[in-house]
C-alpha cells in the first residue's frame, strides 16, 4: 500500500495535498507528477476524544514522508510508540474522499 504526493515538474518539489502553484519556485502545477510513498516519519501526534458512536478515540499526525516527501497530516490506525516512529503510509477512502492514513511499519 502506498500514497500519493504531487511533485513539481519544474523543480521537484514534493506537496500534498495538490497545490496550484508550486510553493517553492512558483510554477503552475497543472502538469505536477504523482509519485507514490510509502512510508513517514512520524513528528507529533494527538488524541481527539471519540465522537459520539465511535468506539476509539481518533488518533491524528504529522508526518513527513520518506524518503523527499513533505510534511503531512494523516490520521492513525493506533496510537504510536514514539516520535521518530517509521510508518507506512497509505490512502483510505471515506465519504467518496481518498484521505492519508498511517499506521506501524510492519517487522
Amino acid at each position: 500500500m502506498s500514497m500519493n504526493v504531487f511533485e513539481c515538474h519544474a523543480c521537484g518539489h514534493r506537496v500534498y495535498p495538490a497545490r496550484l502553484w508550486c510553493p517553492a519556485c512558483g510554477q503552475d502545477q497543472a502538469q505536477a507528477r504523482q509519485v507514490p510513498v510509502e512510508a513517514g516519519e512520524l513528528l507529533a501526534w494527538t488524541t481527539m476524544p471519540a465522537k459520539s458512536g465511535e468506539a476509539a478515540p481518533a488518533v491524528v499526525a504529522t508526518i513527513r514522508a520518506l524518503p523527499d516527501g513533505p510534511v503531512m497530516v494523516a490520521r492513525l490506525d493506533a496510537p504510536p510508540a514514539h516520535i521518530g516512529q517509521r510508518l507506512h503510509l497509505f490512502e483510505r477512502t471515506m465519504q467518496g474522499l481518498a484521505l492519508p492514513w498511517a499506521g506501524a511499519t510492519p517487522q
